[in-house]
């Protein structure tokens, strides 16, 4: 559990470092009074105080083909919420042009609904944000109501308001509430309240609802993959199989998932699959280089503990392999000493490591190398280390040796541990003294260059 929440704060860690603390509605949509918010979409306005507001799934305003989301009135006159998709990854220029050709093709069907046109489709600003306008009434003078439908577009939807009254200044009057229109991100929103919490309950939760809303977002990989870290956390096995195969697809590159995931298989006894991942995932870490926006001892840290998780992933696949073998399989057993090692190689303090490989040596007859993987083990004080020290003791025991050495076994491990944990800060301490060095020729590189572009040969004047 400790490893896992390294690595977990880590995929908090680097959310937040890019998102503000806002807190959106958890609601796809809400009124409060007379504010709605719709958060699937993005905006919030307020009605005219007093009216009646009625949410709304499905139907069409006037000018058809859309969905109708929201309808507010008094008496004689209201104003209607409505959007329609819009194809993804539309180009900016063609979004632009969306709202003003959007009106301009669904007006054609008015005449057959006993309606005519008033002017042109013309811009008009609301907040600000710019709309597009379109003024059209019911032809003949008896009971006339007079209709006004603007529209705009935000990424991926055309969004539109349909307002409805006796005469024009009501109209008007009824389109005066979209002063108060504001638009927000509303994935990302969703997005922050994903990375505001550390419950893994919460991150399911929240992280469906984002799911089923913004299936398509640029953020989706990243929700599968809080996902999958949350219901390892719960011991879920199957979801977390699920929502880590699909971050695997949507980000190949990503050096996180693929040693959880190879972890989880080879815990669950797939130790092909569990081999084959944690291979992947080492590629991965070796190919990648660190992020620019990243410290470089975070950076270090995040990367040892990934190639840990993968090595050990491979070792305990290949210690459940060695089981029920002929001879004991023997081999097996070697090549699982050799990523047991590695693993607690980049993790000093892999407590679970330590005793797996106490373990190991003792399938293997090596005592002495069991006594010291079972005291490290102890000595990491992690989750295996009250089961590290009964195997400990049980040797020793087996062993006729006086079991009250145990704890001088453990603080000499103890020393072990430190002395290794601080060869590696002072190699990351290294490495990051190194990159700035590194850093600081760049720009002092960069700024000869531009000196010498500043400085010019003056050629004589013709004149």
């Amino acid at each position: 559990m400790k490893r896992f929440l390294v690595v977990f704060l880590w995929v908090i860690s680097t959310s937040v470092l890019w998102l503000s603390a806002a807190s959106p509605q958890s609601e796809a949509t809400e009124i409060e009074g007379n504010l709605y918010t719709n958060n699937t979409l993005g905006f919030s306005f307020q009605f005219t105080q007093g009216w009646v507001a009625d949410e709304a799934v499905g139907g069409s305003s006037t000018l058809g083909g859309d969905t109708l989301i929201l309808k507010t009135s008094s008496g004689d006159s209201s104003l209607s919420v409505f959007s329609e998709a819009l194809p993804a990854g539309l180009p900016l220029e063609e979004l632009a042009a969306s709202a003003e050709q959007w009106l301009n093709e669904h007006q054609g069907h008015l005449p057959g609904m006993n309606m005519e046109v008033r002017g042109e489709v013309e811009q008009t600003n609301y907040g600000n944000t710019l709309f597009y306008r379109l003024n059209f009434r019911t032809q003949g003078r008896r009971n006339r109501v007079h209709h006004a439908a603007v529209v705009t577009v935000t990424p991926g939807k055309l969004i539109g308001f349909e307002a409805m009254a006796k005469n024009e200044k009501g109209v008007n009057q009824t389109l005066d509430a979209l002063q108060s229109i504001k638009f927000f991100d509303a994935a990302f929103a969703a997005w922050q309240a994903i990375a505001g919490t550390n419950l893994p309950e919460d991150v399911i939760q929240l992280g469906a609802v984002f799911l089923e809303r913004f299936p398509t977002n640029d953020i989706a990989p990243y929700v599968h993959k809080r996902m999958a870290f949350s219901y390892q956390q719960l011991n879920d096995y199957e979801n977390l199989i699920i929502h880590g195969e699909r971050t695997i697809e949507l980000l190949s590159d990503d050096p996180d998932i693929r040693p959880m995931m190879a972890l989880a298989f080879a815990e669950r006894g797939d130790n092909n699959r569990a081999i084959d991942l944690a291979q992947q995932g080492l590629e991965v870490l070796q190919a990648m280089e660190k992020p620019a926006d990243v410290p470089v001892g975070q950076w270090i840290l995040r990367k040892e503990r990934a190639i840990s998780d993968s090595n050990y992933a491979q070792g305990l696949a290949y210690l459940k392999k060695s089981s029920g073998m002929a001879g004991g399989g023997e081999a097996m057993m070697k090549r699982a000493v050799e990523y047991l090692g590695e693993a607690t190689e980049s993790d000093p303090e892999f407590d679970a490591a330590y005793f797996r490989l106490g373990y190991a040596y003792t399938r293997l007859n090596e005592a002495e190398l069991a006594i010291e993987s079972y005291a490290r083990a102890v000595a990491s004080e992690g989750i295996a280390s009250e089961l590290a020290r009964e195997q400990l003791l049980s040797i020793l025991g087996f062993l006729k040796r006086d079991p009250s050495t145990s704890d001088q076994l453990v603080q000499e491990q103890r020393a072990y541990i430190d002395q290794k944990i601080a060869e590696k800060e002072a190699q990351a301490q290294q490495m990051e003294a190194e990159g700035e060095l590194r850093m600081q020729q760049e720009l002092q590189r960069q700024e000869m260059e531009l000196q010498q572009q500043e400085v010019q040969p003056q050629g004589k004047s013709p004149y």
